[in-house]
């Protein structure tokens, strides 16, 4: 699963040059899980087996590890050593490497004997090891270790957790697939994933260790049949409490050298639910942000980051852990498939670990937002929030950190918590209404396309759980509007305008560009007047606490739509509205002055530039206001755009057309206003 260039590489790279005098020089080893699709992915290449990246694995299991200098490239050769191993073990680290980069390379394990190991890698005056431990299955109703009756299981210590498990999907997975439940297709191959220590490689007490055979009919009664037939591969049956926290006849009540673990890794749901053409989730998230790491707003300090930058920070939110409990987790754990899924527990919907969310409002007050008023994308609200409230904010202490926390997409798409000034009302767009019944930011950044799966076979990264709305190389998913707005917003975001009170040209440079270019122009305005008005030359500038009210007001109104990264696509009316009035409260116009005459007749002007690469400007008057619709269509007469279709008023109106994913030649542009109609033709040259 983690053979992969993330959007995070170049960063990674760039900041390594950055900080190299400062960043320390660390060694260390991980487990590295192994998906089924990364094994699928080459049959000459080490990775022949799925691997869960736990620490505590069934005897036999082929275990990867990674080994990962950072600060210096790693020695050309790195020796590794068996530093502790059960009596009687011969297993020894593999021949074959995979050397990942210059700082990352995966060697491979197979422990042969129930017991803890430890290997330890050198790389010139490095040193690093890594503990783990190889056991063999039960399930969570057996009590007998190597036919010994123990008295324990888990339910003995866990029965709470095991009472909540029995209610969620995993707990009936393979009952449900022996009842015909899940697909009319599942076969003895799904068995694997829909039970607990499935692992044909190794011998280790898994379900297919035990006698068992595939019934021939689906139906109702054929699990409890199968759990009278085969009794002892049944206790592995669906995906149990050992599935994800490994092996438990070591365990007993004992956790030390790795008898038990847990962990929030995303590995683990990959050895499953990264597969074929149907299960997809894996790779999906591979390519979200939430995949990224996001280790630096962690540790001893950062107690109030790790809420939403850790799976485990997370989850101390939810349960309402206080920050200044002695033993509150700050350490590093990835935002993953149990950060926001709670496994054990399937009380909320898709078993979300919440399904409420508080913004923050004036008088230390705040607005629940509730799964009724927000959907499943309530949980999203939980940390796409601004954290701080302007009025408070506003009337503090000046820093670099002033204006929202770096996401209040929450805030903007519900309306909230920006400054209505100027004398501009803030207003609203429909985005937080409209998607309600599919889940709010569920119902765009989850979109998928029509197939999930490219032509070569590849994952589509892009809605799903990706959360991505573009593609890796920028194209905007379109077809995420498509259900309310059909095909009239254009080819990408870029391309999308909003009309307000009459007119598309927020900035008022003269020319009507994209909302998201509009609201760019908007900030870069502000942050300017703001710098002008201070003395400063410095961009963003930087907050003082010689700012005037009024400047600190406008400040965080363009701060707040600049981190909500969306250039207004969430809420075009509240964002433009909010910095409408930021800039008239710093004096600057908020519309174009009609100075010039009204024309006389329908014009249609020449764009310019013409040739253009990739934009142009289109230009043409109106001696009245009239509905306009202004479409480009490539040399063979294909519609390719609507630049426009919308009432304006009289005057002369100029449009900027971008082409930046259309390819060379010539197109034209068709202009229809009443009875006017004009076809004029361009040149793009890439």
């Amino acid at each position: 699963m983690h053979r992969k260039l993330t959007m995070f590489f170049l960063f990674a790279i760039f900041c390594a040059g950055l900080f190299a005098q400062t960043t320390p020089i660390t060694f260390k080893i991980e487990p590295y899980g192994v998906s089924p699709r990364d094994v699928a992915k080459s049959t000459t290449d080490i990775y022949t087996n799925t691997f869960n990246g736990l620490k505590n694995v069934g005897v036999n299991t082929k275990m990867y590890f990674k080994a990962t200098l950072t600060g210096q490239d790693l020695a050309a050769t790195v020796t590794w050593t068996i530093t502790r191993r059960p009596l009687g073990s011969t297993a020894a680290v593999g021949t074959t490497v995979d050397k990942l980069d210059n700082n990352n390379l995966v060697i491979t394990f197979t422990p042969d004997r129930i017991g803890a190991y430890e290997l330890t890698a050198t790389s010139g005056s490095f040193t690093a090891t890594v503990g783990f431990n190889a056991a063999k299955y039960l399930g969570y109703t057996n009590t007998f270790v190597e036919g010994v009756n123990k008295n324990v299981n888990c339910q003995t210590c866990h029965s709470s957790f095991v009472t909540e498990w029995l209610g969620t999907g995993h707990a009936k997975t393979l009952q449900k697939g022996f009842a015909g439940q899940l697909s009319s297709s599942f076969q003895a191959f799904c068995v694997e994933c829909h039970s607990t220590g499935y692992n044909t490689a190794a011998k280790n007490d898994g379900f297919d260790d035990f006698t068992f055979t595939f019934p021939t009919v689906l139906t109702s009664g054929t699990y409890n049949q199968m759990v009278t037939q085969f009794s002892d591969a049944m206790k592995r049956a669906n995906v149990q409490c050992e599935a994800c926290h490994g092996p438990g006849s070591s365990h007993l009540g004992a956790t030390t050298d790795f008898r038990m673990v847990a962990t929030y890794d995303s590995d683990v749901c990959a050895s499953c639910h990264d597969s074929g053409t149907h299960h997809l989730l894996g790779a999906q998230f591979n390519a979200s942000v939430h995949s990224g790491v996001t280790s630096y707003p962690t540790g001893p300090g950062r107690e109030s980051c790790v809420r939403c930058h850790t799976g485990t920070g997370f989850k101390q939110f939810v349960d309402n852990i206080s920050t200044s409990d002695p033993y509150f987790d700050v350490s590093y754990s990835p935002v993953s498939c149990s950060g926001c899924h709670d496994p054990h527990n399937a009380t909320n919907i898709h078993q979300l670990r919440r399904v409420t969310a508080d913004l923050l409002a004036p008088n230390n007050t705040t607005i629940k937002i509730t799964q009724q008023m927000a959907g499943t994308g309530v949980l999203c609200f939980n940390c796409h929030q601004s954290r701080a409230e302007p009025n408070a904010a506003a009337a503090g202490t000046m820093n670099e950190r002033y204006g929202p926390h770096y996401a209040p997409q929450g805030d903007i798409l519900y309306g909230h918590n920006m400054f209505e000034l100027g004398g501009v009302k803030l207003g609203k767009s429909n985005h937080f209404g409209a998607t309600q019944s599919q889940g709010t930011c569920v119902t765009c950044h989850m979109y998928g396309l029509a197939t999930a799966i490219d032509a070569t076979g590849k994952v589509v990264p892009l809605g799903g759980h990706s959360f991505s709305v573009r593609t890796a190389d920028g194209k905007s998913n379109m077809e995420a509007c498509a259900p309310c707005h059909g095909g009239t917003l254009g080819l990408s975001f870029a391309d999308v305008t909003f009309q307000y009170n009459g007119s598309m040209d927020h900035d008022n440079d003269g020319v009507v560009k994209g909302l998201q270019d509009e609201v760019k122009g908007m900030i870069d305005k502000i942050y300017k007047e703001i710098a002008r008005q201070t003395g400063t030359t410095t961009i963003p500038p930087v907050p003082v606490n010689a700012w005037s009210p009024a400047i600190r007001k406008a400040y965080w109104n363009a701060r707040t739509a600049y981190y909500d990264h969306s250039g207004g696509i969430h809420n075009p009316k509240y964002i433009v509205t909010a910095l409408k009035g930021a800039m008239a409260s710093l004096g600057l116009a908020v519309s174009v002055e009609q100075d010039e005459v009204i024309p006389t007749e329908y014009t249609l002007f020449q764009n310019y530039p013409n040739p253009f690469n990739p934009t142009t400007n289109i230009k043409f008057s109106l001696p009245k206001a009239s509905n306009v619709k202004v479409t480009i269509y490539d040399a063979i007469g294909k519609e390719v755009r609507t630049l426009v279709n919308n009432y304006l008023n009289a005057g002369t109106h100029t449009f900027e057309f971008n082409a930046r994913n259309l390819a060379s030649g010539v197109y034209l542009y068709r202009i229809e206003a009443d009875n006017f109609v004009k076809v004029n033709k361009m040149l793009l040259l890439k």
